[in-house]
Formats: structure tokens, sequence, C-alpha cells
């Protein structure tokens, strides 16, 4: 068993799982989620723009963007998937138009650069320090260019509590995940046990995050800077109401 008290900075969990959480499909999917979220309203960019690609795992967002003629960097504090990423950009012929950085995203800031900023695929609120969540949105807040666009995309706590199921198994191409949940500190957090099972070899790791309402992540867009935040259900704009699949924010600078 692995068990750390900063599971996220731990690259063998990152690695484990990463053909659990990154099959081929889901970068075959790559392009037709970032013409929705390029859909959103409020988000207006063009080709040769700068965009942020935070956290960028194995570059699947990153290199789609590049491919849209977008001058993207990618930031993720996983070396093993930067040097995909890095691979990828360079198969697709789009290395001139990306740049991948390896640090902490409490950490990077480039204040007033980028057009355009993305945080997809529940990459937000992995600190046991709320403070850290904070200081992580004015990073972002501060990297956009005056007028520029945040993108979050998260499970949110209205979903996961209409949805709960504490105990799931999910197959992929190589093995089986069961994940185990439970719900702690009124609501604000969720614990997981992940085991993975690969070829009868089974390893665990424990993953915690917090958990957040759309009104709790917007207000704290709003404090650290952002003059409108709104919500979405939906990839494709819908409200988030009590039909919402997921929590889309869309926050301007």
């Amino acid at each position: 068993m692995t068990n750390t008290d900063s599971w996220h900075e731990d690259e063998r969990f990152w690695e484990a799982f990463r053909d659990a959480m990154f099959p081929d499909e889901t970068f075959e999917r790559a392009g037709e989620e970032l013409d929705s979220v390029l859909a959103l309203p409020g988000v207006d960019v063009d080709a040769g723009d700068a965009v942020l690609d935070l956290p960028c795992g194995p570059g699947r967002h990153s290199v789609a963007l590049a491919d849209r003629g977008f001058d993207v960097t990618g930031v993720d504090a996983t070396v093993a998937y930067l040097d995909e990423a890095r691979t990828r950009a360079s198969d697709a012929g789009v290395a001139d138009r990306t740049s991948f950085v390896d640090a902490d995203m409490r950490e990077f800031r480039r204040d007033g650069t980028f057009d355009l900023a993305l945080n997809l695929f529940t990459s937000f609120g992995y600190f046991d320090d709320r403070a850290d969540d904070e200081r992580v949105a004015g990073n972002l807040h501060d990297s956009l260019a005056p007028g520029g666009t945040l993108v979050m995309d998260l499970a949110s706590k209205e979903t996961l509590a209409r949805d709960f199921r504490a105990r799931t198994w999910d197959e992929f191409e190589d093995g089986y995940v069961l994940e185990e949940r439970t719900v702690t500190a009124d609501w604000s957090w969720m614990e997981n046990t992940w085991r993975l099972v690969v070829d009868g070899d089974v390893r665990e790791f424990d993953v915690s995050h917090r958990l957040y309402s759309a009104y709790e992540l917007t207000s704290l867009l709003e404090r650290v800077g952002f003059e409108q935040v709104d919500a979405y259900g939906t990839l494709d704009g819908d409200p988030y109401d009590e039909d919402a699949e997921r929590l889309l924010v869309v926050a301007q600078r």
C-alpha cells in the first residue's frame, strides 16, 4: 500500500493510474471537448492567442489546442506526463506551439500572459489547506491578461451528492480500478481509496480532495478578483440546475 500525506505529489500514483485515467479514447475525445469549451458563453479567443492548460497531464488538451493554432503552455508536476505531452506534441507537428513546464500549480504564475486558462478534469481542490486553493485561483487570475477568461470543469458537491456511490468498479484495457468513497467534514471533503488491479497485482492509494458547490467556487473566484463568473451544467453550456452533469465555470478577468 502506498500512503502519503500528499498523494497528489506522489508521481507513483500518477504513473500507476495513467492508463486508467487517460485511455486512448480520452485523447480521441479531446478535440470534441475543446470545441464545446471554446463555444461556451464568454469564451472568445482566436488562433494565435496564448492558452494555459493547468494541469496539463499527458497533454491531451494541450496538443489539441495547439493543433487549432493556439500558443499553449502546459503545466504539470508529473515529469512522466510532461515527457509524454512533449512527445505527443512533436508527433502531431505542433511542438513549436507548445511549451511544457514542470511546476506546482500553487507556484506557477506568469502575470498578464494568457488569453485563456483551462483547469479541466476535476483538477482543483487537492490541498488540505483551503488557502492553497485560493492561491491557485489567484495565480490563474493574475496569469490572465486583462479581459482573459478562465474555464474550470469539475465534479461538484451537488452532482456528487445526487449521484453518490460509495463503491464503483471501472474496467480499462489492462485491468480494473476499484474506488471506495467517504464524504467527511460536513460534505466539504471526499476521502477515497483507489485500488488498481492489473494481472492480479493490486496497488492501493489514498486519494482525497475538497468538494465545491457552484456557489462556493464562484464566490472563491470572485474573491481573487474575477469580475464575471458564470456556472453551467454541461459542456454545451446548459444551465447549472438539477439536471447538471458537471460544473463548468467561466470567469472573466
